[in-house]
Parts: structure tokens; sequence; C-alpha cells
């Protein structure tokens, strides 16, 4: 049964970055369809739920798919189109996991966001991207 499992899922695309968006994206509707179960005669609710389940199934469909070179294609592309969304998040995370030991200022000139350590008072800071210098408290 083992090798039947491992022989089923050679050559296939599994799990990327579009398939996790789908997929969480249909937890979602099926969580929002539970709340407004009860607006509207379930009319919203059903709608959602038929919307969460067809996510899932376009998401399987994705999983499953032989088609490598296509859905690399795709996801390539959703990467590319979401890339200023998926860095924004990064930086909050980023900010809130490091922001007891660094400071982040924002270079007046360029906006590039520079990271320096705590405690050090008031320092010149320089730009790595443009050179401009400008002074900060940290």
């Amino acid at each position: 049964m083992k090798q039947k499992l491992i022989n089923f899922f050679s050559g296939r695309n599994g799990i990327d970055t579009i398939g996790k968006t789908v997929l969480w994206t249909a937890i979602a509707l099926v969580l929002i369809s539970w709340i407004t179960s009860g607006l509207l005669g379930g009319i919203i609710s059903n709608v959602l739920w038929v919307l969460a389940l067809a996510l899932i199934v376009y998401g399987y469909w994705r999983m499953f798919s032989r088609n490598i070179y296509k859905r690399r294609a795709e996801n390539d592309r959703f990467l590319a189109s979401t890339s200023g969304i998926r860095s924004f998040f990064r930086g909050i995370k980023l900010r809130i996991t490091q922001g007891r030991k660094f400071k982040f200022f924002k270079c007046p000139s360029c906006g590039t966001v520079l990271r320096v350590p705590r405690g050090k008072g008031r320092i010149q800071i320089t730009c790595k991207r443009c050179g401009n210098r400008f002074s900060g408290k940290t």
C-alpha cells in the first residue's frame, strides 16, 4: 500500500504557495459562513460554502496535477504579483520579532528601512543604498 501511494504521488505538483493560499482562503470562507449562517435565511452562508468547496476542489486539483511546468509557471506569476504584499507583512513580522533589540529608521532620501541596535544614544546612520547620512536616537 505504501508503495502504491509513493507511485501515485510521484510526478505530481504537490502543495505550493497558490495551493496554500487557496486552501487557507477556503478555511476562512467556511468560518465566515458559520458566522453568517443566520443572515438572510442562510443565503450568504450557502454561497460561501459553495465557494469554499470550489476553492478546495481547485486546490486539490493543483496538488494532484501532473503538469508541473504549468503549475510552477502559475505559481511564479502569483509570487511576482504578490511580492509587495508579502514583503510588507514580512517587514511587520520583522519589526515585531526584533523590536526589542533593534530600532528601525527610514532613510529620508530613498525610503530604505534601516535597522540599528537600541541603546546607543544619538548616532549618525548611513544608508546602505544611497549613502545618505542622517542622525537618529536609538
